[in-house]
């Protein structure tokens, strides 16, 4: 059984720990938030270890959720094997920089939402194409592999726009709430439009501006709406977020 260990046991390492069930990964988790860490061995089998070191030493590969602000020194501390497998979900932390603190390992770097892979659904990204990390990261959703960290960084964008998508969803679900809706009928409606309409991308073949086309009819609704939000500036201030988002993380 191939072992894993994870530097960082703070809430991603949690919803990972909890996709990966019956994956077939030995989880090893790093002593640093020690409540979480005994939690997650209690209820998921995992197992703490000693120190950061002692989780390098029995893992075969390394899934590394340490805090951005300090995760890379912390690294430096440690020793690890020619060739190991290491992927870093640090945002904003680099393959270069990661490769240069974690000497003769196998730097990779990875990005997921986080809940969703909880429930093996999350997407996940990751840079460079390694296999090992491929299978690894299937186990909690589909993933996108990208051969330049360029594309690899504007693509990373997707986990604040995965957060943010929670804040959008509130605010549809709290209108159909002051409506007089029940807020679990609200909460159903909203979030079963959206996944129905990810299949529909996910699903069919055609354009978007052909699936635009059909459901965004001239003088309906849904034109109204879209209108709106264009003449008060909301959807291109997406683009704008976005963009400063990209700007953080790239550095």
């Amino acid at each position: 059984m191939t072992t894993i260990g994870i530097l960082g046991v703070g809430g991603l390492a949690a919803l990972m720990v909890r996709g990966l069930q019956g994956a077939g990964y030995r989880l090893i988790l790093s002593p640093r938030n020690a409540e979480v860490a005994a939690r997650l061995a209690k209820d998921h089998g995992c197992q703490v270890a000693a120190s950061n070191q002692a989780v390098v030493d029995a893992s075969d590969g390394v899934f590394v959720s340490l805090p951005a602000a300090t995760g890379a020194e912390e690294l430096a501390r440690l020793t690890f094997r020619p060739g190991q497998p290491v992927l870093s979900a640090m945002a904003g932390t680099g393959l270069q920089r990661l490769q240069s603190v974690i000497g003769p390992a196998r730097a990779a770097v990875g990005m997921m939402p986080g809940y969703a892979n909880a429930l093996g659904v999350g997407p996940s990204i990751l840079h460079p194409d390694d296999g090992f990390w491929r299978s690894f990261l299937a186990a909690t959703g589909p993933v996108q592999a990208f051969a330049d960290e360029a594309s690899f960084t504007t693509a990373a964008t997707f986990g604040a726009l995965s957060g943010a998508s929670f804040a959008w969803m509130a605010q549809a679900i709290a209108w159909y709430e002051a409506q007089g809706l029940a807020p679990a009928t609200a909460r159903a409606l909203v979030a079963a439009t959206l996944r129905g309409n990810a299949e529909v991308l996910l699903s069919e073949d055609r354009s978007l501006p052909e699936i635009q086309r059909e459901v965004i009819t001239p003088g309906g609704i849904s034109e109204l709406l879209v209108a709106t939000l264009t003449e008060r500036g909301a959807l291109t201030a997406w683009d704008e977020a976005l963009t400063r988002v990209l700007r953080r993380i790239g550095g």
